[in-house]
Parts: C-alpha cells; sequence; structure tokens
C-alpha cells in the first residue's frame, strides 16, 4: 500500500524521514546508527528526544531502535526502548508504537533502501 502511494522512508546522517509524494516529514533527527553483529543484518539507530520550549535544561531521554532483516527481505523494527539519564536506566516498551509501524519497511524497487541504510553505519 505505502509503494502504491508514493510514500517512503529515507534514512540520512541527520535525520530519518518520511517522503510523501509532495513532502518531507522528519521522523528523527541527528540519528546515530550502528551495525550489530555478524549474523543477520541488524542496525541499532540511537536518537535524542525533542527538547521543548521551557523544559529541562539538560539532556533528556534518548530512543533506541533496532533494525533487523527478515526471512522475506523486509526490514522491521526488533526493539524500540526509551533510556532517560536523569531516572537511571528506565526503559520503556512502547505499546501500538507507531515508530514500530512506521519503521516495518518492504523494498518497492529492489535494492534501494537496504544499501542507503548500510552506508549510515559508524557515522555520528
Amino acid at each position: 500500500m505505502a509503494c502504491a502511494a508514493g510514500v517512503g522512508i529515507r534514512f540520512q546522517g541527520d535525520a530519518i524521514q518520511a517522503v510523501y509524494d509532495q513532502r518531507v516529514e522528519t521522523l528523527f533527527e541527528n540519528p546515530r546508527y550502528e551495525v550489530r553483529g555478524r549474523g543477520p543484518f541488524r542496525v541499532r539507530i540511537v536518537y535524542d528526544l525533542p527538547r521543548l520550549p521551557g523544559g529541562a535544561p539538560v539532556a533528556g531521554p534518548s530512543g533506541v531502535l533496532e533494525l533487523t532483516r527478515r526471512e522475506d527481505g523486509s526490514i522491521a523494527p526488533t526493539l524500540h526502548n526509551l533510556l532517560d539519564p536523569r531516572t537511571g536506566a528506565a526503559r520503556l516498551q512502547l505499546v501500538n508504537d507507531p515508530a514500530i509501524a512506521a519503521l516495518t519497511l518492504t523494498s518497492c524497487a529492489p535494492g534501494t533502501w537496504r544499501a542507503d541504510l548500510r552506508e549510515r553505519s559508524g557515522r555520528s
């Protein structure tokens, strides 16, 4: 359905974006990518949650996503946790998480997104 609607996800060094026919929406700013393990393709993505005006002046929670390639070639998150250094190692697995839905990906054209995501590893 996303392919027919022209919707996709773009993994860049400065943002993960949802790409629509006429617009682009940033989902996560300044993600940090890390290729994990030697087995199936896995990428860990760490991102900072946005700071709200009038909020705490110190760095707050960050998110951790891990994407894995499935046997059918699609990519899907295996986890999405929020970590808050102000409260300790607090973790929260979200129910009906929109990030899980948005980042469950199937390629519309073979090879297009796999190379793009792999190229992001090792960047800070």
